[in-house]
């Protein structure tokens, strides 16, 4: 996808694309070779595809983009057939993400510690836990790409080390600084602040709808109204995002900016539902991983408006993994707070595939026929415009249920020196160095 999710060539030079959406012809790129030399072939897509699938080795989040029943088939050494047995639009959300690997490797016994691509740079040097080290691909299928010989990362244990090697110079560019880092840097010459454009991943709160009184959507509104969103953008995400009370960015094709703004910052009217609901003395706990700080202050601004409410709210940190396990199997006793994505590809995908919002099950527990119904009829659509009309629906849907509660987008960021050039990036979320280079 280019920024306005025009689909672009790349291992597939070409496609075609079925009317009524079931059917997808990819007419692959010729003379692509793996980092190994072995050429790329259709087999070897098809491969790529069915891997994806396999649970015991995927991450679980790219099998909710393929509809049940997919057939993957290499008509021939160029070109590879996707059907469906319902319609499947927002496929190229799925290729969007689809990686591919050399299967001769991952079948191999170097499977766990070597990584062999079509990239523009191929795995040189892995030290687990402390680096890795990248080098050009000097066969890469973009003539002249990539620009830079070689690429080190660096694993650091903590943002100010991290920040504190880029000052020194033994660093280029770090990933996901703090925001206090990145605003501190960002108006020195000598540095780029660099903010990913149309970032599909937003901050939420999501309450666990399996336990009363949660379980009431009234509840649920209630809480949501209590949210002081434009409090937490403008001082703890330092102005660099906005509040929202849906997920999509502006880019979206299920941006509504009425509808964003349903949830304002209302008290009253959160108390006002919490009585019409009959709950009082209500006491719940809000669980966050300790992997950012702007999670404890989140979670610090709503315990404090929500005792002006009568609300006790109790705030948990836990290490990463017990927050999964937490709110994977609802055991937490409120809300949590984490980020999650996809928000800025197909809208279809954040309910098929995002953790807090797949129809198939999600963090809140929530499902409801009404839901599955609204998200299957947008899923299998293949008119754009009656695609967007039926998104209308469910943000509605989900503003009504309020069993996610999108709080501002989190957006991706960068801190570089001056002399990094040209810093792409996907419109899945991801950093690009395909075309960068340093100034000297």
């Amino acid at each position: 996808y280019d920024d306005n999710l025009k689909v672009q060539p790349m291992l597939a030079e070409t496609w075609e694309q079925s009317a009524d959406a079931r059917q997808l012809t990819l007419n692959l790129r010729k003379g692509v070779s793996f980092h190994s030399g072995r050429e790329l072939t259709g087999d070897d897509v098809v491969y790529n595809m069915n891997r994806a699938l396999d649970r015991k080795i995927t991450a679980g989040i790219l099998t909710g983009f393929v509809p049940p029943d997919t057939t993957f088939e290499a008509a021939d050494k160029y070109t590879v057939m996707v059907k469906s047995k319902q319609p499947w639009p927002a496929i190229f959300d799925w290729l969007q993400v689809l990686n591919i690997v050399d299967k001769v490797t991952q079948d191999g016994p170097d499977s766990k510690s070597k990584a062999v691509g079509t990239g523009p740079f191929q795995l040189a040097e892995w030290v687990p836990g402390d680096r890795l080290r990248y080098t050009r691909n000097k066969s890469y299928w973009q003539t002249g790409r990539p620009y830079l010989d070689e690429i080190m990362i660096s694993i650091a244990r903590d943002d100010a080390s991290m920040t504190a090697q880029l000052e020194a110079g033994s660093l280029d560019l770090v990933a996901g600084p703090s925001i206090t880092e990145f605003n501190r840097l960002k108006s020195n010459t000598s540095y780029q602040a660099v903010l990913m454009p149309n970032a599909g991943t937003f901050h939420q709160f999501q309450p666990n709808v399996t336990i009363a009184p949660l379980d009431n959507k009234i509840v649920r509104q209630g809480l949501s109204y209590a949210i002081d969103r434009k409090r937490i953008a403008e001082t703890i995400l330092a102005g660099i995002t906005a509040p929202r009370s849906l997920p999509w960015p502006t880019s979206s094709p299920a941006y509504d900016a009425t509808k964003d703004a349903t949830f304002l910052f209302d008290l009253d009217k959160a108390r006002a539902l919490l009585a019409q609901a009959g709950v009082s003395n209500l006491e719940l706990d809000f669980v966050y991983a300790n992997t950012l700080p702007e999670y404890a202050l989140m979670g610090q601004v709503y315990q404090s408006d929500l005792a002006k409410i009568g609300v006790k709210l109790t705030l948990k940190q836990l290490e990463l993994t017990a927050l999964f396990d937490s709110i994977h199997n609802q055991t937490y006793k409120g809300l949590y707070t984490l980020g999650d994505s996809w928000a800025n590809m197909d809208p279809i995908s954040l309910f098929t595939s995002g953790a807090s919002a797949n129809v198939g099950g999600n963090n809140a527990g929530f499902k409801e026929p009404r839901y599955a119904e609204l998200v299957n009829t947008a899923a299998t659509e293949p008119d754009a415009a009656k695609r967007k009309a039926l998104y209308a629906q469910i943000n509605d849907y989900v503003l009504d249920q309020a069993f996610e509660m999108p709080v501002a987008g989190n957006i991706d960021r960068i801190l570089a020196t001056a002399k990094v050039k040209n810093i792409g990036h996907r419109r899945n979320s991801v950093w690009s160095l395909t075309d960068t280079w340093l100034d000297a």
